[in-house]
């Protein structure tokens, strides 16, 4: 059966949404080592993989860096940058076990190099969505991206002659500008739903839409419910990166307190929940919860808009409140409002008030529901790992003729 390598970055946004495809090509007999830092271990290891650390890049990755979305250019030049220092460690490991595929990340630019110095089938898994020339030229992605896309271009230029210095040391073709932090393969899987993409049609073709796919069985049989006592359930995370914001957490407990409905907010691991003090009896706050458990419950979802939570939300039918936290995020609420499945706030202007002035709106107005159940039949029916397997295997069996 194939032998394949998946190469990733360490950040949850880009593994999670991989693993549901890894496990569906291991349970077909496909044998995947699986490139990326400890704190993924378990997970890589549930799904089938093999494991397999990277000897110079760690969990702390982005944050030693002072990396995130609000700095893409830097992004460009560090992840460029690595991929010249790693390049010779995994083609050692490649070399000595054979690869009949490689999979990667679009923001891991040395999974992309690896596959073609290998001259071996690339697929590629797009964990953000895909910004096409007429979707950044849109009002809405000239909005949310045009500062981001004209700062430090300085960066951005040198990060592109890395690429192109390395397509030239190992004779290959490399990524232009555009594609820096969105690398492409022979086939490249966007786990969202042609629907849900703006200007779905202008994308590469080489792109596939398969859909969002989540794993719903029970994540903690010992988290309790039995708070709710039958209320609506309001849901709030800021995810797991932009997520240092005491205010906002705070805003939120003023804008619900005293309210009809049952408010369940995780801080992550930068903010403690004990550091609120005493709290109403209608809001609780953790580090951490079984987001998806929740979210089969919820009646609203009050979200940071990266690509997983929006996702996760939309998947089971849950209105968002969108607090965008930074450029692709902004995109990708503004798409969500686009379609009616949820508000919209600037994180600049978040008060109790506005807060609590949507919420009530995405509460009572049943059109928002609609539209987000709507969104989650789309990822539903779009084909799953089912089809992206199916995919890979043609690709394979095309290479062989």
């Amino acid at each position: 059966m194939p032998n394949a390598l998946f190469l990733n970055v360490p950040g949850h946004g880009h593994v999670n949404p991989s693993l549901p495809l890894v496990a569906e090509l291991t349970r077909r007999g496909h044998h995947i080592t699986y490139f990326v830092t400890e704190q993924y271990r378990a997970r890589v290891e549930a799904a089938g993989a093999v494991f397999q650390p990277y000897a110079t890049v760690h969990d702390d990755y982005f944050d030693a860096k002072g990396l995130s979305g609000s700095v893409p250019s830097q992004v460009a030049y560090e992840l460029m940058t690595t991929a010249g220092e790693i390049l010779p460690e995994l083609l050692e490991f490649a070399r000595a076990n054979l690869p009949d595929y490689v999979l990667f990340d679009g923001m891991c630019p040395w999974g992309y190099f690896l596959a073609r110095i290998l001259d071996v089938p690339a697929v590629a898994s797009l964990s953000l969505i895909t910004f096409s020339p007429r979707a950044l030229m849109s009002l809405n992605g000239l909005r949310a991206l045009g500062t981001f896309i004209f700062r430090d271009m300085g960066k951005r230029m040198e990060a592109n002659k890395r690429s192109q210095a390395l397509g030239k040391e190992y004779g290959v073709k490399p990524l232009d500008q555009y594609s820096l932090l969105s690398a492409l393969g022979d086939i490249s899987f966007s786990y969202t739903s042609s629907y849900f993409q703006p200007f779905a049609s202008t994308v590469p073709k080489s792109i596939r839409f398969v859909g969002w796919s989540v794993d719903d069985s029970p994540k903690n049989t010992s988290f309790s419910f039995e708070q709710v006592h039958g209320r609506r359930l309001v849901y709030v995370s800021l995810g797991t990166v932009n997520n240092d914001d005491p205010a906002f957490f705070r805003a939120c407990i003023d804008a619900f307190t005293g309210a009809d409905e049952f408010v369940m907010m995780t801080t992550g691991n930068r903010v403690s929940p004990e550091s609120f003090g005493a709290l109403p009896e209608n809001i609780s706050i953790y580090s951490w919860v079984p987001q998806i458990d929740l979210l089969k419950k919820a009646a609203l979802f009050i979200t940071h808009s990266g690509m997983g939570s929006v996702h996760d939300g939309l998947y089971f039918g849950t209105p968002l409140l969108l607090v965008p936290q930074q450029g692709e995020q902004m995109f990708t609420a503004m798409r969500v409002a686009e379609l009616g499945a949820g508000l919209m706030l600037n994180k600049a202007r978040i008060s109790a008030e506005t807060i609590r002035h949507s919420a009530e709106r995405l509460l009572a107005e049943p059109q928002f529901k609609v539209e987000a159940d709507k969104i989650g039949d789309t990822f539903r029916s779009a084909g799953g790992m089912t089809r992206a397997a199916d995919e890979i295997e043609a690709l394979l069996g095309r290479r062989h003729l």
